[in-house]
Formats: structure tokens, sequence, C-alpha cells
């Protein structure tokens, strides 16, 4: 019986994450370009809209990584008061 051929490993040093996302700022930033010359009123949607993504993920790295790891750590302590005699 003839051995089948070993998969080949995908190349790791393929940036397709930051590559795909640079194509659709780039994309995006053409439309949106464009959209602003007909609609001059969709300048200042787009930076409000830009305005507010920016206070999410502030938030995000404020309520969803700092006071968690914080929350983790106190729980942490406390259990250990609770279980110290």
């Amino acid at each position: 019986m003839p051995k089948l051929p070993e998969k080949k490993q995908a190349a790791s040093d393929v940036p397709t994450v930051p590559l795909a996302l640079l194509l659709v700022l780039i994309c995006g930033g053409g439309f949106f370009g464009l959209l602003s010359l007909v609609f001059p009123g969709a300048g200042m949607l787009g930076v409000t809209l830009m305005i507010l993504g920016l206070f999410f993920v502030a938030q995000y790295y404020v309520w969803g990584r700092w006071v968690y790891r914080w929350a983790v750590a106190k729980e942490a302590r406390d259990e250990a008061k609770k279980t110290q005699p």
C-alpha cells in the first residue's frame, strides 16, 4: 500500500489577518471619502462614530481587563482569608 503524502504545515509567517484588516481599512476609507464628497455631513458622522468607537474600546480596557483582574485578585484574597484559621 503506498504511503500518503504528508500534510504541509501552513506558513505561519503570512500575516493574513493584518492584511485583511488593512484591505478593509483602505476600501472603507475610500468609500467613506467618496461618501463625504457627496454628503458633506457624512464627515462629521464618521468622526462621531470614530470617537464613540474609541470610547467603547477604552471602556473595554478599563472595565474588561483592569477591573476584572483586580476583582479576581480581591476574591482570591477573600477566599484565602476564609480558609485560614
